[in-house]
């Protein structure tokens, strides 16, 4: 409580010169004792550097002989000499402010138990406290199939996933170029790196999939239960995530160890990760379970050199084939 009133409490001073240490304590709700100390903290706070140039420089006290770095009343009127950065209230910069409305716009395409209306509304308070900030959001195109689009789609993953009921759907599997008709189970909806995908127990595969909504081309909900063994304890049927680990596995699924670099970190963070351990240089070597070996050579590859499969062996040496080709095709 006490950074969040700093950081309010300084530019307010800087708008309101001349206050004393009772109209700040009036303002802010606290104790004067409370705003002297405030007072004697921000004077040694500052810019990294710490000399005299480099800290909040602020007149508070009314003996003109009081040493500036030492605990002292309040006793005259409060004058900023020198705010450094702080001499306005702390608002969204355009980056963070685009970020979470984009988010939003987002969020508002999850299919099952979306308050739509609690949505725009948090939407019309940031774009209010943003201001200028926000404007340049109007002119961003969101790469997000409408809702047009998905609206059939969503209505049923959110009505199966909310009465705990199988779907049938049709899926296009790009990596085989081929539409593939199955009954899947759907335990969780995750929003992640800009796209929604359904978590499920498929029984065309026997195992946990994740599948990405905007390739669902149909689907229907069927009268058929989910099966509780396939919930598993992590995802209860109608549970809606707005983040998170898209991929996971179970133990039928082959082990793949990678080795990556510090830069190659983030995959830590995105695959089925079995184990981490430490390398040097900041490094890690990561099991993860691949349900489709297409998907984790595409995954290394899509690391640009931070990442290396260092088993099966046959997949190592089909990325090495495959990373060869590339490079003869730029000759």
């Amino acid at each position: 409580m006490q950074l969040k009133r700093l950081l309010l409490l300084l530019p307010w001073l800087v708008q309101n010169p001349g206050v004393s240490a009772q109209d700040a304590a009036s303002e802010f709700g606290v104790t004067r004792e409370q705003i002297e100390r405030d007072l004697n903290l921000l004077i040694v706070c500052g810019l990294p550097g710490g000399q005299h140039g480099d800290l909040i420089d602020i007149q508070f006290w009314a003996d003109d002989d009081a040493e500036p770095g030492a605990r002292v009343r309040a006793d005259g009127s409060i004058h900023v000499l020198d705010p450094q950065t702080l001499a306005r209230p702390m608002a969204l910069g355009t980056d963070e402010a685009v970020s979470l409305l984009i988010g939003l716009s987002l969020l508002k395409e999850l299919p099952g138990g979306i308050d739509r209306d609690l949505i725009d509304q948090v939407v019309a308070k940031l774009q209010d406290v943003a201001g200028d900030s926000a404007a340049s959001v109007s002119t961003i195109q969101i790469a997000a199939p409408s809702r047009e689009q998905s609206e059939h789609v969503q209505q049923v993953l959110g009505d199966a996933l909310m009465r705990g009921r199988r779907v049938r759907m049709t899926y296009l599997v790009p990596t085989r170029d081929e539409v593939t008709e199955r009954t899947v189970e759907p335990q969780q909806v995750v929003l992640t790196h800009g796209h929604v995908y359904l978590r499920a127990w498929c029984l065309l595969a026997g195992g946990e999939r994740t599948f990405r909504v905007d390739r669902i081309l149909d689907a229907d909900v069927l009268d058929d239960p989910v099966d509780p063994e396939h919930t598993g304890e992590h995802h209860p049927p109608g549970e809606a995530l707005t983040s998170g680990r898209v991929f996971s596995g179970g133990d039928d699924l082959p082990l793949v160890t990678i080795d990556v670099t510090a830069a190659g970190r983030w995959i830590a963070e995105y695959a089925p990760v079995e184990s981490v351990n430490d390398l040097e240089a900041g490094g890690l070597r990561i099991d993860v379970r691949v349900a489709d070996d297409r998907w984790i050579e595409r995954l290394v590859l899509q690391a640009g050199g931070a990442a290396t499969v260092v088993a099966p062996r046959e997949i190592s040496e089909r990325l090495a084939t495959r990373t060869g080709e590339a490079l003869e095709a730029y000759r």
